[in-house]
């Protein structure tokens, strides 16, 4: 249930930084391209480009305190496995088999 939940938020974050993308934001470096910024014709227009960088925003924020969370749960130090170059992702148990 848990990776399920992470893998969820991700898959949201991943399809909202398409949006970004196209907005003219950089999720890597974290960068605007205002350049690339669409020009609106009305009010609900950017009322939609406010809610989409929202809707993004807050996605981040539920992954990051969740991975904070998984981290907490299991005993992970995560700044520290970032600093030795390693990605912290959470996966499913395996199964485990007891035949022999």
């Amino acid at each position: 249930m848990e990776y399920n939940r992470i893998k969820d938020l991700a898959d949201t974050i991943r399809y909202r930084s398409k949006l970004m993308a196209y907005y003219g934001f950089d999720v890597q470096s974290g960068k605007w391209d205002n350049t690339k910024f669409p020009v609106t014709r009305t009010d609900s227009q950017m009322e939609g480009i406010r809610s989409d960088i929202q809707r993004y925003n807050d996605a981040v924020q539920e992954y990051n305190q969740y991975t904070e969370y998984l981290a907490t749960t299991y005993g992970i130090d995560i700044q520290s496995e970032i600093r030795k170059g390693r990605n912290v992702i959470f996966r499913p148990p395996e199964s485990i088999s007891l035949e022999k």
